[in-house]
């Protein structure tokens, strides 16, 4: 009978799988060093790009908020400008408007009246005391007032007989009048119709002669 040793074969095929499995747990490491390998530079191109455009929201962001400033320092300069053009305005109406409105008054009184004071309260009121030959010309010197273009609100506060007599023994009248005044014109009041009757003549307080 004859014998045959197989342990060397054994142990020779033990030796040979432990080489694969050793072979193929390196294959598999390394497979997974690629693959993790792989699969950070992907994610890391995904925060590169993210990144990226986080950078460039940011300053399309700046950019925004420089444009924003500079409209909002425009419009402050627009603001500023206006304040000005209308202080110019403003001076320009104060310094031409009592000129005009010395200029109407000139025009629209008449010939038998004298003015001796006139006085402005507040910029919009406006006393007159004058004398005048009769209390008709007072009545006339009201309505022109009323139909000008600066005056309206016009009052007559007083009338009096002075102690002046004029040639023919004929008293003169002291009278105070009072209105509003708008240097800048206020539209003057629709003509009367033809053949419409003028205005009655305003009458004196009582006491006057």
């Amino acid at each position: 009978m004859v014998r045959i040793n197989l342990l060397p074969v054994r142990v020779s095929k033990k030796k040979e799988a432990g080489k694969q499995q050793v072979l193929l747990f390196v294959v598999l490491l390394i497979g997974g060093i690629v693959l993790n390998f792989a699969w950070a530079s992907q994610r890391g191109g995904v925060l590169k790009d993210l990144r990226s455009q986080v950078d460039k929201k940011k300053a399309e962001i700046a950019q925004l908020e420089r444009i924003i400033g500079e409209v909002k320092n425009i419009r402050t300069q627009q603001d500023e400008l206006k304040k000005k053009l209308d202080v110019l305005e403003k001076l320009k109406a104060g310094r031409s408007g009592p000129v005009r409105m010395l200029d109407e008054l000139a025009t629209l009184t008449p010939k038998r009246l004298w003015l001796k004071k006139m006085e402005e309260k507040g910029g919009t009121s406006i006393s007159f005391d004058g004398t005048v030959a009769t209390i008709d010309d007072v009545s006339a010197f009201m309505a022109a007032l009323k139909a000008s273009t600066h005056f309206s609100a016009v009052e007559l506060k007083k009338t009096a007989a002075t102690a002046t007599r004029q040639a023919g023994g004929v008293r003169l009248v002291d009278f105070s009048i009072t209105a509003t005044v708008t240097y800048g014109g206020v539209p003057a009041p629709a003509a009367a119709p033809p053949g419409a009757a003028p205005p009655a003549p305003t009458a004196p307080p009582a006491g006057t002669r």
